[in-house]
């Protein structure tokens, strides 16, 4: 295991401090030592190794309220960066973050039947070198690697065990963490991508400032991240796919799990494109159902081609209901959907939050938000994956 992060040799109080500004805003001494509750003469000593490491600068200077205008300090933009990861089983995201978790650099491509995981992370390993090599000669510095990826994980050994529905064969028990550390010499967190998703929405996106923040990635499976109190709430064996697995028709369709009636049996992307497929054998629709793919039948359906929307219609509804249940247990500010069912359905997302707000009688007060896609979209687990790397160098409970 590989330990050598920037902020070891730091004090808590000087992490703390850091965290302040990372997290609030960028601040004069005066604002944090009424935020902290520290003296100044306390503060000046905590914030120093902050700015000789260059990790705080002085970033511009603030309203005068007679005399001389105060300097704000805030998180240095540049010269230290962290890599994100997010592999999922239809895409594999990399962005190259700022300790701001402003991403600088991005890199995307599909997952398909050759994405094995020597190849995925060969290409992967191959794109950090490259980036790694442009910022050294700019002086920058990759501290750290998080990865965000499909369930179920040994978050702390930082494999993955035995995920479904990949299109490629291999991808189970994958020492993510011993690779990446052995290969780029940093520390490396790895956790569930809906974890990662909904810690950089509430910290960093359209959640800050909200307690109880729920985040759904609706793609092959459907996924679930929770943070309440500003805490995670960590399922049985850390799994992310609880809310999959939610009952909602206690006679109903079979699930992959054994159970029936479960949500990913109806609404999931591979359950609407095997009912559109086992539903529509004769339609005049231009679709070939043959070749069909999600994205092809999400195009139909705003189209307004019946079979397509009766398909999304009917996957909605049971999301729906399920979000209904959720939202009742959890209280949730704000219920933020994503993932490539929700970016590439308007339908879906509107016909499922719709039920969610009349099955649980909110009818639309402001007492829940619904997004879609949040702040980051389709970055979001990789700019999480970033961001609880950065937490952990911090000390903040993950």
């Amino acid at each position: 295991m590989i330990d050598n992060n920037i902020f070891s040799g730091l004090s808590s109080e000087s992490k703390k401090i850091f965290s302040l500004i990372l997290h609030i805003r960028a601040s004069t001494k005066g604002t944090l030592s009424e935020i902290s509750d520290i003296k100044l003469t306390s503060l000046n000593r905590m914030m120093q190794p902050l700015e000789e490491m260059e990790l705080l600068v002085k970033a511009e200077t603030g309203e005068s309220t007679g005399g001389r205008k105060p300097v704000l300090y805030d998180v240095n933009p540049s010269g230290y960066y962290i890599i994100g990861i997010d592999i999922s089983r239809t895409y594999t995201q990399i962005v190259l973050t700022n300790l701001k978790m402003k991403p600088i650099k991005k890199f995307r491509f599909d997952m398909n039947k050759e994405s094995t995981p020597k190849l995925v992370l060969s290409k992967i390993l191959s794109w950090i070198k490259d980036v790694n090599s442009k910022l050294k000669k700019e002086n920058g510095t990759i501290i750290g690697v998080g990865i965000g990826t499909v369930g179920p994980i040994d978050k702390k050994r930082g494999l993955i065990l035995n995920p479904e529905n990949f299109l490629a064969p291999g991808w189970e028990n994958i020492p993510l963490k011993s690779i990446f550390e052995k290969r780029l010499g940093v520390p490396v967190e790895v956790d569930n991508g809906a974890n990662a998703a909904v810690l950089a929405e509430t910290n960093f996106g359209i959640a800050k400032g909200i307690k109880n923040v729920i985040y759904i990635n609706c793609g092959i499976g459907i996924r679930m991240g929770i943070i309440a109190s500003g805490l995670f709430v960590r399922n049985i064996n850390d799994a992310e796919d609880a809310f999959a697995h939610m009952v909602v028709d206690a006679n109903g369709m079979k699930c992959s799990c054994g159970n029936k009636g479960c949500i990913e049996a109806y609404s999931s992307i591979y359950s609407l494109v095997e009912r559109f497929k086992n539903l529509n054998k004769k339609t005049d629709s231009e679709i070939i159902q043959d070749e069909i793919t999600y994205v092809e039948i999400c195009k139909a359906a705003e189209r307004m081609e019946t079979p397509a929307v009766d398909v999304i219609t009917y996957a909605a509804k049971f999301m729906g209901e399920g979000l209904a249940n959720l939202i009742k247990l959890l209280n949730p500010g704000i219920v933020i959907l994503s993932g490539p069912l929700i970016i590439n359905s308007q339908l879906f997302y509107d016909l499922c939050t719709d039920i969610a707000y009349k099955k649980s009688h909110l009818q639309k007060d402001g007492r829940v938000i619904f997004n879609r896609g949040g702040q980051f979209n389709e970055i979001a687990i990789a700019i999480g994956a970033s961001a609880m790397v950065l937490e952990k160098f911090l000390g903040n409970e993950l």
